[in-house]
């Protein structure tokens, strides 16, 4: 009979502690949702409508890149070397911007050069490629964004779209 009641009583006690985590996670659950509902959530990329800062860094080519780069709708790719889905999304990357040699590309890659040898060999021949540190100028100046993250960027150097997979981009026509 003692062992039933010390069941019992263990049983009790586990369904309280299971009844006030569950209420934890409701009550955080509700937290998130009236967060998301005020619109204070912070997107994970730089959204449409958003004008670049002045910004400057050089390319593997050894051009400076500047706000001036942006002279019409540009694709911009935001990758770091240290990130898988920017391993699995450049594939998908290079085959959309393989398709016009018309379309000007910016490739930012973040990280160390010998580590981002794989995102260089992949991107130099289709795309302007810029190597920077972590918080380097142009992700900066993109408001240090989710990695990978890819825009197209208008002549005036203001984001008029922004995904976080390269499909998502609609492809600039380039006059």
């Amino acid at each position: 009979m003692p062992y039933l009641v010390a069941g019992v009583v263990f049983v009790g006690v586990l369904c309280a502690f299971d009844l006030v985590l569950t209420l934890a996670v409701v009550r955080r659950l509700r937290e998130h949702a009236a967060l998301l509902e005020s619109g204070r959530a912070q997107a994970p990329f730089t959204p449409a409508g958003t004008a670049l800062p002045e910004f400057t860094a050089s390319a593997l080519d050894g051009s400076t890149i500047t706000r001036a780069f942006f002279t019409g709708p540009t694709i911009v790719g935001l990758f770091s070397t240290t990130c898988a889905g920017c391993r699995e999304r450049l594939p998908e990357f290079t085959d959309q911007i393989r398709g016009s040699d018309s379309r000007h590309v910016l490739a930012v890659i973040e990280g160390e050069q010998a580590e981002a040898e794989p995102f260089i060999t992949a991107l130099s021949p289709l795309a302007t490629v810029v190597i920077e540190p972590v918080h380097g100028p142009v992700n900066a100046a993109f408001g240090h964004p989710a990695t990978p993250s890819f825009y197209i960027v208008d002549g005036d150097a203001v984001v008029t779209s922004s995904t976080l997979t390269p499909a998502g981009l609609p492809v600039p026509a380039r006059t």
